[in-house]
């Protein structure tokens, strides 16, 4: 059931005594102690990215695999290490009813069946420890993330700001800021309900990601209101995508419990200065949002 380009996929589900099983009784390994070497270098870690580089590294030994791709859906996480190639083996683990993610291995000539048991008996091992760095990493986001919205949160504001002031005086380039803030937010509370409004923060956060840039940081500071840092970018641009924002919110359709409806944001912008803290630069942000909600809304205003 596994596979190269032709084959099948398989799902490789374990249990304790299947792990145990399967893991100890790999014949493919010249030295009992390979596996062992195995299980206690995928122990040395709980960072994903670097357990399965540790895997891929003991797999390729044995099979010469060019590289990797592994893929969690439910935590939006997809990594990939060396060369993609035509053939492919992939797996989709599962241990104890619980789904991993799909793990595919790659090279440019299809793999035996031999060593597809190999990389069969070998998975046994990496189900405990890379369960065990799914969780890690769903601890770490779960930190400086905003449940709702999956946005960055308020505490994280600080110190990502400090990164980015010392990218823009390393390089001499321009940050700015804008501050986002969902217009009439409590009619829709007590209009829809608040399940729609919660709607309404999942939608309006998705259309931010996806308007802004994949370096851009988008943060969930409050209620209704979302923060944006913009990295190499001055005031004219920021209001350029601020603009670009807000005529993308206002065409957003919200659809909840059969019914559907509009929103419309305020923007307020603001650049960043030599000796800026995060402080003042939120101030002068602060300060134009409010100028946009005094004027009618549904604008941007740059400070």
């Amino acid at each position: 059931m596994s596979t190269s380009t032709d084959q099948m996929v398989m799902e490789l589900k374990k249990t304790n005594t299947d792990m145990a099983n399967n893991a100890l009784s790999s014949k493919q390994f010249e030295q009992p102690t390979e596996l062992s070497h195995l299980i206690s270098a995928l122990q040395t870690t709980l960072d994903l990215n670097k357990l399965l580089i540790i895997f891929d590294t003991a797999l390729s030994k044995k099979i010469g695999q060019s590289g990797f791709i592994f893929e969690n859906n439910e935590l939006n996480t997809t990594l990939q290490h060396g060369l993609t190639a035509h053939h492919k083996c992939e797996y989709h683990l599962t241990i104890e009813s619980s789904f991993l993610g799909k793990l595919t291995f790659m090279r440019r000539k299809r793999f035996t069946e031999e060593e597809l048991q190999l990389i069969e008996h070998l998975l046994a091992a990496l189900l405990y420890p890379l369960k065990n760095a799914l969780l890690y990493l769903q601890a770490l986001r779960s930190s400086y993330t905003d449940p709702l919205t999956g946005a960055l949160n308020r505490s994280t504001l600080d110190s990502v700001f400090q990164k980015e002031v010392s990218l823009t005086h390393r390089h001499h380039s321009n940050l700015s800021l804008f501050i986002l803030d969902v217009d009439f937010f409590k009619v829709i509370n007590d209009t829809y309900g608040h399940a729609a409004g919660d709607m309404a923060l999942k939608s309006i956060t998705h259309c931010i990601q996806e308007t802004v840039r994949e370096s851009d940081h988008v943060f969930r500071i409050g209620g209704e209101e979302f923060a944006v840092l913009l990295n190499s970018t001055d005031s004219v641009g920021a209001e350029r995508l601020a603009e670009r924002l807000r005529k993308a919110a206002q065409a957003l359709p919200i659809k909840h419990a059969g019914h559907e409806f509009n929103l419309t944001v305020s923007i307020g912008i603001a650049q960043y200065s030599e000796g800026d803290t995060l402080d003042n630069l939120m101030e002068k942000a602060d300060k134009a949002l409010y100028q946009a909600k005094n004027t009618g809304r549904n604008k941007t205003v740059c400070a």
